[in-house]
């Protein structure tokens, strides 16, 4: 029988469990959905608590799934979403909600950060722009807004790393991929920029350990979390790293010339560069891999899967009733309803900036527009034009770091809002190049399992964890008939935002907003 891993992945929406040989076979996985807090407007938090107890129930049904006996598995890989941090004390006891990597309570330090650091200073330093996704303007802002949490505080921790406290893990170290976007660290030395630190008033001894993806930071050691977890005492515990660095890896994008459109809350677009070059514009960052001796520039889509989650919620209860006495996923009801629209959506045009945008255009304050809407319109053009407009951001990015120089030969996509072929189709279609699906929507959960598995010693590195655990299920080609209309929507959705930020509509909605919440 081939050796058993489990990887945990502690994702915005939730968490998700997998069991996985080392051949390859999922044998069985779980999921359990976690809130973000409704809070201030612009405030995004979630309970550590909460996590928690989603861990224990995606961990029991994975095992439960995959009717295997616990004492198999030989060692937990972990992945948890990167910017979003938590202050501890001394006991690894949180002193603060999780602040989720979306919220935007820093931004008014992102110009007092430019003003005692250049921009291609820090650039140089962080692989970063200076922008509120970081964790350092939620940290800054703590810092003066808590000021006794922030001078009590030992650690600033990501979600994993109170997981492995409750697990019986001392004081966790982190992994050079989460460190990146911490926003303090030296990406290229991969240790803590002290003299960033002092210049911006960041306590540096605060910050955790650094170490490579792949290390075991130590056992399974608590008896009762053992219990919970259904799991036996002394399982090696693995950090993996950032979710999307842990996607990239799960998908296989480990060389130069190979991108990822990772579909999550939010959506990456990566790709593998050989030396940490970064943007020559400042803009896309560039990063540390999960991957030893690589780095990966990224752009996002501030909000993608997000986006249909909202609209699930808000204005489709009869599909959710529907999928679920059908038993199916409520998401393949709409991207079905979604494909009876036309190209185009009927003239209909989404810009999907509910979060922001950081890249190509770093506009924090954006939110997101739907231009055209007629009375002819239907709920499917609606669908439809949400999934155009989130294709036509990561299509922005894709070509931002082609025109930096970096080359791009393959392109893989993954993530939840994979699963939808339509979807899939429209990148295709949309970006005008082959898209090849990666053979399981849990990449990130895959690319857990290969550093645990190279913690283990059972594979010798990420190649050969790779060659083990990732393979290409199907590859989307475009539609040539369409490039020209997709050519000509892409040109006015890029006109479209550029004029709405120089109208700079968004701040004084945004004013609107304040008193109503005093």
């Amino acid at each position: 029988m081939h050796p058993l891993l489990m990887a945990i992945d502690l994702g915005t929406t939730g968490v998700r469990a997998l069991v996985i040989d080392t051949n390859g076979r999922q044998l069985g996985s779980g999921t359990c959905e976690v809130n973000i807090l409704p809070t201030a407007t612009g405030f995004a938090e979630q309970e550590i608590d909460a996590f928690w107890q989603a861990m224990i129930e995606a961990a029991q049904c994975a095992l439960s799934a995959a009717c295997v006996r616990s004492k198999d598995i030989a060692a937990i890989g972990i992945s948890h979403q990167r910017c979003t941090f938590a202050l501890a004390d001394a006991d690894g006891t949180p002193l603060t909600n999780l602040i989720v990597w979306m919220d935007q309570r820093g931004m008014s330090y992102i110009d007092d950060i430019r003003q005692r650091i250049n921009p291609p200073a820090y650039y140089d330093v962080t692989g970063l722009p200076i922008y509120y996704i970081s964790s350092l303007t939620k940290l800054l802002w703590l810092r003066d807004n808590v000021p006794a949490v922030y001078r009590s505080a030992r650690r600033v921790w990501p979600i994993a790393n109170f997981m492995l406290v409750r697990m019986g893990v001392n004081d966790p170290p982190i992994d050079y991929a989460t460190g990146s976007f911490y926003g303090l660290m030296d990406f290229r030395k991969r240790i803590w920029s002290r003299d960033l630190a002092e210049t911006l008033g960041v306590d540096v001894d605060k910050l955790p350990r650094l170490v490579p993806s792949g290390t075991v930071v130590g056992q399974l050691s608590d008896r009762t979390t053992a219990v919970q977890l259904q799991l036996p005492l002394g399982i090696p515990l693995v950090i993996g790293g950032g979710d999307q660095q842990c996607a990239a890896l799960g998908s296989g994008m480990i060389e130069s010339g190979q991108s990822l459109i990772s579909l999550g809350t939010a959506t990456a677009v990566m790709a593998a560069v050989d030396e940490p070059v970064g943007d020559p514009n400042h803009i896309i960052p560039c990063v540390c891999h999960v991957a030893p001796d690589q780095w990966e520039m990224e752009g996002h889509t501030q909000a993608s899967g997000i986006i249909l989650q909202r609209f699930r919620d808000e204005f489709a209860a009869a599909e959710v009733a529907v999928a679920r006495y059908l038993g199916r996923d409520p998401y393949a009801l709409l991207s079905e309803e979604a494909s009876h629209s036309p190209a185009g959506a009927s003239g209909l045009l989404f810009i999907p900036t509910l979060n922001g945008s950081t890249a190509p255009i770093d506009y924090p304050y954006s939110s997101g527009v739907l231009i055209g809407l007629r009375p002819s319109h239907t709920r499917a053009d609606i669908v439809r034009a949400i999934m155009e407009g989130i294709c036509l951001e990561n299509r922005w990015i894709l070509e931002h770091m082609q025109n930096s120089g970096i080359i791009i030969k393959t392109t893989y996509i993954t993530g939840g809002a994979s699963k939808s072929r339509f979807w899939n189709q429209l990148h295709a279609d949309i970006l005008q190049c082959p898209i090849s699906r990666v053979g399981t929507s849990n990449a990130a959960l895959v690319g857990a399992a290969i550093c645990a598995g190279i913690g283990l010693g059972i594979f010798n590195n990420v190649r050969d964890g790779v060659a083990t655990l990732s393979h290409v299920a199907e590859t989307y080609y475009p539609n040539t008939h369409l490039a020209p209309l997709y050519t000509k929507l892409y040109n006015i959705f890029r006109e479209a935002y550029a004029a709405l930020r120089q109208a700079d509509i968004y701040r004084p909605l945004r004013e609107i907003v304040k008193p109503l919440q005093e």
